[in-house]
């Protein structure tokens, strides 16, 4: 005769954190359930050591060359910087980070504007042509396993993308991530804009915009079903006749 697993594991539900037990090898504890009958569980690692031990942490580079992306003033849906996309059948793709070096200041004339983001997600594919395609640059950080099995595509510079479908999502419809320099540069050479994803840190605060910075941002999460997409868009409001600027690119991702 076959136990149902149902008869074999059970707990209690307690939301709020139960009567804390003493070490001892013969007590016996019931496992403590959430409302929706997940087990509640204490990671031994707030890192993301864990997902690369089980070989389905991903991260995603140019090396060192970095890519320039499309320039305009307003954000136009057909072309954005960088395109994720889920090539698995089952899993998802979770999106961890962005990291943006700046390694030509960007030119402008005559205003002092900002450098803008926006993040979109699609449930088909968002990618025609263009770009550098840093799919073949994806690899685990654990040794250990194989290079890449993400089956994750990965686009990023002057893209031309599909129009949307009707399923499109505007995760986050407008950022600040750089401030303008002066009238005649919107960056600076050795500017890192670090977008952190789902993340509980804050933006950074005030910087001296002359200089070189990092700064962080916390956005949204961003998980991508199987034939999902994701999109990130730069442009540049305010700013008269934006150019120059490239990003060194990297990204960090999980698939499970």
């Amino acid at each position: 005769m076959t136990v149902s697993t149902q008869a074999l594991i059970k707990g209690l539900v307690a939301r709020a954190d139960p009567t804390p037990n003493n070490d001892s090898a013969n007590n016996d504890v019931a496992l403590r359930l959430d409302t929706w009958g997940g087990a509640f569980t204490s990671p031994m690692v707030r890192k993301q050591h864990t997902l690369a031990d089980a070989g389905v942490y991903y991260v995603c580079n140019n090396a060192q060359t970095a890519i320039a992306p499309t320039y305009g003033t307003s954000l136009v849906a057909t072309s954005p910087f960088i395109v994720i996309s889920n090539g698995t059948a089952s899993q998802r793709l979770y999106l961890d980070y962005i990291a943006l070096t700046t390694t030509t200041a960007g030119a402008c004339t005559t205003t002092t504007g900002y450098t803008a983001a926006a993040i979109y997600i699609d449930n088909i594919l968002r990618y025609t042509s263009g770009g550098t395609n840093l799919s073949t640059t994806i690899y685990n950080p654990n040794m250990v396993v194989g290079v890449n099995n993400s089956a994750a595509s990965i686009y990023c510079g002057a893209i031309v993308a599909p129009a949307a479908s009707g399923a499109v999502r505007c995760i986050c419809g407008l950022r600040n991530i750089r401030p303008g320099v002066s009238t005649t540069f919107f960056s600076a050479a050795g500017d890192m804009n670090l977008l952190t994803f789902g993340s509980v840190e804050g933006a950074t605060g005030s910087i001296t915009i002359a200089n070189a910075n990092i700064m962080p941002q916390a956005f949204p999460p961003v998980i991508l079903g199987p034939g999902h997409t994701m999109l990130l868009y730069l442009w540049y409001p305010v700013l008269t006749a934006p150019s120059a600027g490239v990003y060194a690119p990297e990204i960090g991702f999980w698939v499970r």
